[in-house]
This record gives C-alpha cells, structure tokens and sequence, in this order.
C-alpha cells in the first residue's frame, strides 16, 4: 500500500479524492493497470480520475494500401529511436510491398514487407541496414488499414509494435505525396504537446514522410501543421539528410 494511503487511514482522514476511487472506478473513468487511481475516459471529467495527459490520435481510417505501396517515401524529419540513433539520420528510405510471400507466426491476415534503408555518419556513408533485413507490417484489423503494427518477419504480432499512419496528403490526382507516421499512442509530454518515446523500439518513433527525397516547403507546412492539430510535439524531430543522397543499396520504388 502506498504511504500517504496508509498513514491517511490510520489518522481516519481518507483525502476526498481517494475516497470517490476507493470502492472503484466511476462512469466514464477507467482503473489504470500500473497503480491503484482512477483515469478519464476522452472528454470526461470525472470524480477521481486524473484526466489524461495527452490527447487520444486520429489514426487515418480510409487508407488506400494500394497507393501506399506504390513507391518509396523518403524521410524528411523523424524522431531517433533505440533501433534508429541520430547518427543514422541520411538517407532515410521506407519502401513497402504488397503481394509477397511474407508471413508472419500464427498470423493468417495481410502481411506487407518493409524495406527500410539509411547510411550511417554521412550522406552516402556504410548502409545502416547492410543485412537488408526485412520487417513485415501486420494489418491486424481490415476495418482499421491505418493501424498497422511492425516488427522483423519472425516475430509474432505480440511482440510487434505499432505504427499508425495519423495523416496523409494528396497531389491533384488524389496520389499521396506526403504522410505523417507514428509509433502508437503519445506518452511522453513536453511543453509543445506529446509524443512517443525517443527510446526503446516498441512504442517510439515519429516519422515525416514525403514520395520526394527533399519535400516541397508546403508539404513540410502541411505535416506539421497535421502535428500540431493533434497536440502532438515537434520538438524531439531531427532533421534526416536527403540531399545528395544516391541510395545505393536500398529498394528504391519510383513515384
């Protein structure tokens, strides 16, 4: 039993908003599973709960898997993670492919491969990837094609993390041109907003995606502009070098 909670009910003096939580959780309020208080549901404001830090995403809810497969984005800015360090950040590519032979442990839906690319120190530099290992993304529910989750190939979906597509733009012929990718729900807080962690591999990662190695200003105005309007940070983004870039080791698919 946590101190305060002791010592309050040896002195008879429960404070008040234990007591709302203390024969459980209320309407629209949720026990949260690493402690004992009470959390609010989205846009409730409960007796005990203690109100949700950052704010719940928007994941895309109609992507076109099809076009989001069909040729590579380039990283523009992107959050370092524990698989993808700072020293990592030139020449960042994702190509995906649908169709394949790709499959996953105990796994019976669709699996899309992931090619993922970077050269390490410099533009051009040793290839980050240089076993081209390939992931696999998991769609894990049709209804839902923007919550994809991703993890290397033999990996059951358990051990898999999420990746969720939180928005995406379009060029005048309905293509998309840019696209802004999350690993799962914000967790961390900062004074601009929230955000997924910086460490660790499950649960972290921001991604700025353009079908362009270097994307346009409006582009860049336009995902950020995505970021804010979800209350999520843009102060852990790092920019990824794409200039100069030849990209000689990774798939490459043509817009």
């Amino acid at each position: 039993m946590q101190p305060a909670l002791t010592m309050a009910l040896a002195l008879g003096a429960l404070p008040t908003s234990l007591a709302h939580c203390w024969w459980g959780c209320h309407n629209g309020e949720y026990e949260a599973w690493w402690s004992w208080s009470c959390r609010c549901e989205a846009g409730w404001q409960g007796q005990c709960c203690e109100a949700p830090v950052c704010q719940a995403l928007d994941v895309q809810a109609d992507v076109d898997l099809d076009e989001w497969t069909r040729a590579t984005w380039y990283i523009q800015e992107q959050q370092v993670t524990g698989y993808q360090p700072e020293e990592s950040l030139y020449c960042v590519t994702a190509t995906y492919e649908r169709g394949t032979d790709a499959w996953v442990p105990f796994f019976s839906g669709e699996v899309i491969e992931v090619y993922n690319q970077a050269n390490v120190g410099a533009v051009n530099g040793p290839l980050q990837n240089d076993d081209e290992q390939t992931l696999c993304a998991r769609l894990q529910d049709e209804s839902e094609p923007g919550k994809l989750s991703v993890a290397p190939c033999f990996l059951p979906n358990l051990l898999s993390g999420p990746y969720w597509i939180i928005a995406i733009g379009k060029d005048g012929a309905g293509k998309y041109n840019w696209a802004v990718v999350i690993g799962g729900e914000p967790t961390e807080k900062f004074s601009d907003g929230c955000t997924t962690t910086t460490a660790g591999i499950n649960g972290a990662g921001l991604w700025l995606f353009s079908r362009t190695p270097v994307a346009s200003e409006e582009e860049m105005t336009s995902m950020r502009a995505a970021l804010t309007a979800q209350g999520i940070s843009t102060s852990q983004l790092r920019q990824v070098a794409q200039t100069g870039c030849t990209y000689n080791g990774a798939y490459i698919k043509p817009s």
